[in-house]
């Protein structure tokens, strides 16, 4: 559950002036968007920025889909996230996350691991997505305050751009938003959150990232010691089969 102190401080945040310029924004953007495509869909990992994009997208166009990419090892409470979402299409990536690990001989395979990572999960589930639903936008909710690299994306693109290989239509309508901006439009618009988030209140919050639990980003700054703590049967089933993990605890 998230602490009052939390919800407090999010509520208040909510009355800003900027806040409220920026979901005003939000909107606008998905708008413009909207008006380019007719069968988009809603990329939705069910962490705390898609939720906020899949309500802003919704608002306008309830029957959009949300997508999920399935890799095998969505947290308990994801799962759960994703039953209780209404029009989500669970669609599996290239082979689970494990068997990547497995192909690479271990979860510290260095950069063509990384590379392989995102081909398996990421571009090929995507192609083979928009292939089978012939679906021409996409709205997801990556945000540039949380790496150099979004960043970027951010500057060259802008909210509302066009992909050269597919000619697909991106949204990111929060790119701009801050945490704070995200947990006050939750807070206020009283929408569910994926249950993980309350097992990360006493994280820092450029931490408070929820994806896959097998995954190895941040390894060297304790996302294996918080699994272990977390989720000790996660933990010891990601142990037995790649005991170097354990060397990061």
């Amino acid at each position: 559950m998230m602490p009052e102190e939390a919800r407090e401080r999010f509520e208040l945040y909510s009355r800003l002036r900027l806040h409220r310029w920026r979901v005003a924004q939000a909107q606008r953007r998905v708008s413009e968007w909207l008006a380019l495509v007719e069968n988009p869909y809603i990329a939705f990992s069910t962490g705390k920025d898609s939720t906020c994009v899949l309500d802003l997208v919704r608002e306008q166009r309830r029957e959009t889909p949300a997508v999920y990419f399935d890799a095998g090892c969505a947290y308990p409470e994801s799962k759960e996230t994703l039953t209780s979402t209404k029009n989500v299409i669970v669609f599996p990536t290239l082979e689970p996350l494990l068997d990547t690990f497995r192909r690479y001989g271990g979860i510290e395979g260095g950069p063509a691991l990384e590379r392989e990572t995102m081909r398996t999960t990421v571009y090929e589930p995507i192609r083979r997505l928009i292939e089978q639903y012939g679906f021409d936008g996409v709205a997801y909710g990556l945000r540039a305050e949380e790496s150099h690299g979004r960043r970027m994306n951010a500057k060259m693109r802008g909210a509302v751009f066009q992909y050269k290989r597919d000619g697909l239509w991106g949204c990111q309508p929060i790119h701009d938003w801050t945490y704070s901006d995200v947990w006050a439009y939750i807070v206020t618009k009283r929408l569910p959150y994926c249950g993980v988030y309350d097992k990360m209140w006493d994280m820092p919050e450029a931490d408070q990232r929820l994806s896959y639990w097998a995954g190895s980003t941040k390894r060297r700054w304790g996302r294996w010691a918080w699994l272990k703590r977390n989720y000790m049967e996660l933990w010891n089933r990601l142990a037995s089969e790649f005991p170097e993990v354990k060397g990061f605890v």
